[in-house]
């Protein structure tokens, strides 16, 4: 594996240059087989980095590596950090607790976990979430917090 070009990579991922990220990591793709231990993780970055990029099949890299992945969290965060981008919330709470039960060590993904799920409690806790009178108090006391991005879940 070419791993100046993945250590640079991950240095551009983390300056929010993901257009040098995603070159570098399609470098570090192109130097290494398909059998290679570390091929899923720098396919799931290079997926990412493609939807950091808003490209359409970013995101299906990211899902096509993480279906084979048994044993790294990193993997399927990427995944999660994908999806949140995209907008599809549910799908990456679901990858974040999936990622949890199959490496539990990882501290990452319970951080990741925490921002990203922060429902408070409805107000009238006898009545359903979506209950009106639970959505107007909701939205009638709600704060604005600002909005997680990618960056912040993945450092």
């Amino acid at each position: 594996m070419d791993t100046e070009a993945y250590k640079n990579a991950k240095d551009a991922l983390q300056a929010q240059d993901y257009k040098a990220a995603e070159r570098d990591f399609k470098k570090a793709l192109a130097s290494i087989d398909e059998q290679d231990e570390h091929y899923i993780n720098v396919q799931s970055y290079y997926g990412l980095a493609e939807v950091l990029n808003s490209k359409s099949n970013g995101l299906l890299r990211c899902r096509d590596a993480a279906s084979n992945e048994v044993l790294n969290g990193e993997v399927l965060l990427n995944l999660a950090c994908a999806e949140w981008y995209s907008g599809n919330r549910k799908r990456a709470i679901d990858t974040i607790h999936h990622g949890i039960k199959i490496d539990a060590d990882n501290k990452q993904l319970d951080r990741v976990l925490a921002k990203m799920d922060c429902r408070r409690k409805s107000c009238f806790s006898f009545l359903t979430r979506d209950h009106t009178l639970n959505r107007f108090f909701g939205r009638l006391f709600r704060r604005d917090r600002p909005a997680v991005t990618v960056h912040d879940l993945l450092f």
